[in-house]
This record gives C-alpha cells, structure tokens and sequence, in this order.
C-alpha cells in the first residue's frame, strides 16, 4: 500500500514535471508564431485597415488575445491558435489587394466620367458668374453669392489641382479630390439654378 502511493505520487510529479518541460518547451515556439504574426500585420495593417477594415479590427483582435495569451505564459494556447490567425490574415491580405485592385478599376471608370462631365459644368458656372457682372443673382443676398462664389473658386481650384497632379502614385488621391471638387460645383450650380448639361 505504501509501495501504491508512493508510486501514485512520484507518477502525478513527473506528469507535472512533464507539463511544465513541455510548457517551456512551447515557449520559443509560441514567441515566434506571434513574431511572424505581428510582422506581417506591420507590412501589410495599414492595407487591411484601408480596403478591409471590418477584417482587419477582427484580426487585430485575435492577435491581442494571442499577445494576452502569451503574457499569461498559456505557450499551448498560443501556439494552437495561432494558425487559425495566420491563415486569416494571409486570406484577408490577398482580398485586401483584391479590393484595392476593384477600386483602382472604379477610379479609372469614375476618372473617365470625371474628365468627359467637369468641363461642361465649369464653363455653365463660369457663364452664369460673367453674366452676373458681380451682382447676386435674384433671391440672393451679396455675402450669400460671394460665399457661393468662393466655394465655386475653391473647388475649381481643387479640380485644376487633381486634373494637373493624376499620375499612377497619386491618382487615388487625385479622383477622390475631383470628386468632391464636382460635388462642390454641382451645389454651386444647383444655388445659382444652373441646368446640367
């Protein structure tokens, strides 16, 4: 009987003893699983967050529970998730330039329109402001038209700046500017009861 429990205790020891060696021993394992994680979360984040960002507030928090694993030393964790979290950011990057490449398609599309519709607005507006010789139109008090004219002024301005700088570094940039440049005129346009054309 001593014998058993002798042998009982020295039996449950060295499984507690194994756990702790195989504990340790997932430690380096589960340190570089979080690594590489975070690495290619570093390259490729500010993508995810722009064309995916639902994806990427998803990931970012299966990698802080990860981190939060790894502080509490729970290595096995760690080192069982992990792959599930690789294999969703490596998906989520390739959508990313999916997505990117989808939109780069659309500014294209959006620029051609872009280009084909702002000058026949701009020269509508500038027609209307001429024929106006600085005089609001009826209805319209003198600061309300100068406020409606300088906006006008800024968004062309906007528009000339986007038209003068599309290059292929800067051309999302350069469409969601004349974009919002044509917006601008078209309210100008709707204030001062010009048609489109």
């Amino acid at each position: 009987m001593k014998f058993t429990q002798s042998a009982i205790l020295f039996a449950a020891l060295a499984v507690g003893l194994l756990g702790l060696a195989g504990c340790a021993n997932q430690k380096e394992p589960a340190e570089q699983a979080l690594a590489g994680i975070e690495k290619t979360l570093e390259g490729s984040g500010a993508q995810l967050q722009k064309y995916l960002p639902e994806r990427y507030e998803e990931i970012n928090a299966s990698v802080a529970a990860l981190r939060e694993n790894l502080a509490q030393e729970k290595y096995g964790d760690v080192v069982s998730e992990a792959p599930a979290v690789v294999d969703a950011l490596r998906r989520a990057v390739a959508d990313s330039q999916i997505r990117r490449a989808q939109i780069k398609v659309e500014l294209e599309s959006e620029w051609a329109d872009l280009v084909k519709t702002m000058p026949a607005m701009l020269a509508a507006v500038d027609k209307k402001i001429i024929a106006q010789h600085g005089r609001p139109p009826e209805g319209m008090d003198r600061d309300a038209y100068k406020a409606v004219v300088a906006s006008y002024d800024a968004a062309r301005a906007d528009w000339s700046k986007a038209a003068g700088s599309i290059d292929a570094a800067s051309f999302e940039t350069a469409v969601l500017t004349a974009r919002e440049a044509r917006t601008a005129i078209a309210g100008v346009m709707d204030t001062l009861g010009i048609k489109g054309s």
